[in-house]
């Protein structure tokens, strides 16, 4: 009989990453509680028989590091979703391959108590109980965790590609990710979660950050054959923040009409300061200037992506207080050095 342990926040976690590390190093499998019911867990090379196994994961790092290629679209999802109900496919030289990071207290610790194991597998059982899943693996079971009863469901499982050599970044064309199979996690996270983020800072984020972030939108729209609400289907997700913004403010008049000059629409647009959470999920940051760039770099050294100059090597200058005129000039400014961005996120 395997050794099993009724989970409650007073069971001393370090005793079940022992058993299961001690478990898995021995040959044996392992079941946990997830977040689709209970897994199994166990190396290559143990005899447990479950459909479609994925490898446990910790993040895009740690797949890269097993030598697997990791697509823009997997390292968002991996990094914006896990741990999450969400397997994600991944281009291996047989194939792909399947990574998994369940949703789980006990995994936060399992995982990296584990990792110089090598490849551990992981399977959703199908079963509501610890009971239910050790009744079906039989003597492959060397240790199991219960937590009562727990709901059944699939995890989704997602599919994702690198972008065509041709066009390395030509996300919207191809998001990159296919459902092939449906599942607890929804397509509309999975949708919001892949997409390139693209972020635009400027001091109070009532003026120029966020006429650059109307005026994306609207160019990008225009290329990929769309609306802005559609963006996010097709890739992309432009923000925009301030790094000396007061949160839910509007944009400025001006900038709302000039925007609506443009084609595009400030009307409903919010402030919203910098964080590390922002920063941390964006696939780009652009600044409007110099100092803009200063401050992302002092307030949160090695937080997301270096930040860029919308204008190249020119500060863009705050039009703030100026003329509709002089905003108007400013709006034409940001598209003209939109389209130097436009063939790295959606291809020439």
């Amino acid at each position: 009989m395997p050794t099993l342990i009724d989970w409650s926040p007073a069971v001393d976690p370090s005793d079940v990453v022992r058993h299961t590390r001690d478990a898995l190093a021995a040959g044996f499998a392992v079941v946990l509680p997830g977040d689709c019911g209970y897994l199994a867990l166990w190396r290559p090379g143990a005899s447990v028989e479950l459909p479609a196994p994925a490898v446990l994961a910790w993040g895009p790092d740690d797949a890269a590091a097993r030598g697997l290629s990791v697509p823009p679209a997997a390292r968002r999802l991996m990094f914006r979703a896990w741990p999450a109900p969400l397997v994600v496919e991944v281009p291996s030289p047989t194939g792909f391959a399947r990574l998994r990071y369940p949703e789980h207290p006990l995994f936060d610790m399992v995982i990296p108590a584990v990792a110089d194991l090598g490849p551990v597998l992981v399977a959703d059982t199908g079963d509501a109980t610890a009971s239910a899943a050790v009744a079906r693996l039989g003597d492959a079971v060397g240790f199991a965790v219960s937590a009562g009863e727990r709901a059944v469901q699939r995890p989704t499982v997602v599919r994702t590609t690198n972008p065509p050599a041709s066009s390395p970044c030509a996300a919207g064309a191809d998001p990159g990710w296919q459902i092939v199979e449906p599942g607890a996690f929804p397509e509309a996270e999975i949708e919001r979660l892949a997409a390139r983020i693209v972020l635009f800072v400027c001091t109070g984020n009532t003026c120029r950050s966020p006429l650059a972030e109307a005026l994306a939108k609207k160019v990008l729209a225009d290329r990929l054959g769309c609306t802005a609400d559609e963006l996010p289907g097709r890739g992309f997700w432009v923000l925009s923040a301030g790094v000396a913004a007061y949160g839910g403010g509007p944009a400025s008049p001006e900038s709302v009409a000039i925007a609506a000059e443009f084609g595009a629409d400030l009307r409903d647009h919010a402030s919203r300061p910098v964080n590390p959470q922002l920063l941390l999920a964006a696939d780009d940051v652009i600044a409007m200037t110099r100092s803009h760039v200063y401050a992302l770099a002092t307030r949160y050294p090695d937080m997301g992506p270096g930040p860029r100059l919308l204008c190249g090597d020119e500060d863009l200058d705050d039009p703030i207080g100026a003329s509709e005129e002089v905003y108007r000039a400013c709006a034409r400014t940001i598209v003209r050095h939109l389209d130097r961005f436009l063939p790295e996120w959606v291809g020439s």
